[in-house]
Order: structure tokens, then sequence, then C-alpha cells
């Protein structure tokens, strides 16, 4: 075979042997732009439901937590200084406590050591002169402590109120017209206090006058009718 024959035929080899791998190379081109791009894969399966996903309930006795107070509060009673079993509420007292009544011209105790009576329970005609006080028939008493204890008496706390009838209706005090005890009472003195309180005529037959020393003994009432 002559050189030129051989060179034609490797030249031919060459040639088809660059036009497989050309055709090739298109078939994979091809094949990888077809195939399906695979995304990020997730270990679990996600599964969705268009049922809404409700919390565990709490159960009592089952996972619910109870918050119970260590120690319950105590209940605060107050007790009243003084103030014996067998006394009686009365209207009109700040202690709420009161003693029997006695008679309006009898002495009678506040404490162990302290006494008081009346003096000069009268009917008058009363001034109202302050403010929204009405003249009219009233009774007028003075209220006597005697201090037998070896301290001062403090009498900043002392009420006197009056209640007249058979329905213990209450009298509102003709303030312009008192005269006030002092502040305190020292040991072995007395101290007086002079009050009027508008009761109609017809009521003074029955009237109610009780002496409110605190909160710590029972009030003294005094009952029976004023004088004409």
């Amino acid at each position: 075979m002559s050189v030129s024959r051989r060179a034609v035929i490797a030249t031919a080899s060459i040639v088809v042997g660059v036009a497989l791998v050309v055709v090739l190379l298109v078939v994979v081109l091809t094949n990888a732009g077809n195939a399906p791009v695979a995304g990020p894969t997730n270990s679990a399966t996600a599964t969705y439901s268009d049922a809404p996903t409700s919390r565990a309930s709490a159960t009592p006795g089952a996972g619910s937590a109870t918050i119970e107070p260590t120690e319950k509060p105590a209940v605060g009673t107050q007790s009243v200084p003084g103030a014996t079993p067998s006394a009686t509420a009365e209207p009109g007292t700040s202690s709420g406590l009161a003693q029997k009544p006695v008679d309006l011209g009898t002495p009678a105790k506040l404490t162990s050591q302290v006494g008081v009576s009346l003096e000069g329970v009268a009917s008058v005609s009363g001034k109202g002169d302050g403010v929204g006080e009405v003249s009219g028939p009233s009774v007028r008493f003075t209220v006597s402590i005697d201090n037998g204890s070896s301290k001062t008496l403090d009498l900043t706390s002392t009420v006197v109120n009056v209640t007249y009838g058979s329905d213990d209706t209450p009298s509102s005090e003709l303030v312009s017209q008192r005269k006030g005890f002092p502040n305190s009472i020292a040991a072995g003195k007395t101290a007086m206090a002079t009050y009027t309180f508008p009761v109609p005529a017809k009521e003074q037959g029955d009237v109610r006058i009780t002496v409110d020393y605190g909160t710590s003994v029972p009030a003294v009432v005094f009952q029976g009718e004023a004088a004409k």
C-alpha cells in the first residue's frame, strides 16, 4: 500500500473517532439535562393534616399542677378586754356591750374602781343654737365620773347617748348646750359633764341614758322618768 493511501485511512479513522466522541458527549449532556433535580431530603417524613393540632388538655390528677397554700390564713378574732359574757348588746354604744339598766338615780360602776352617776335629770325647754339643732322639749342631766383608781383616767373616748320610748328611739344631742368632760381625771378625782337631748314631752317618762366609757368595758345604762 502506498503512503498516500495509508494517510487517507488514518485521517478517516481520526474523523470517525472524533465523531463518536461528539455523539457520546451530546447523549450524556442530553440525559443530564432531563434528569430530575433532587431537592434536600429530610430523614423524617413530614405528614400534614388539615385538622388543627390541639395541645394536651390538663386533666385533674394527671399532669396538672394544683397550687395549694402551705398554710391557711388564721381567722383573726378580737376580744374585748373587761367585757363580761353576761353583758347584752345595747343600741348607741361604741363597745356594743351594756350592763343591765339601773334607775336614773342609782350610782353604777364603769369598772371596779370607776363609778358613774347622774345628777339633776330634768325636763327642760332645749335651745338649739347649733347647725341643724331644733329647739323644743328636752331632757338635761349631768354625768359624774369618779376615778377611784391610782392612775389618771383617760376620758377622750367617753360617749353619752339618749334613747326614749318603747321603740328606743335615738335622740340627737343639742351639742351647742354641752359642757363636756375634761380629757382626763387624776387619781382620786371626779369629773362632770352636762348634756341636753331633745325628747318629746309625752316620751319623757321612759328615758334611757347610756354612758359608754369605751371598747374595753360594757356601757352603763340608766333608765327612768325625767323630773318635771
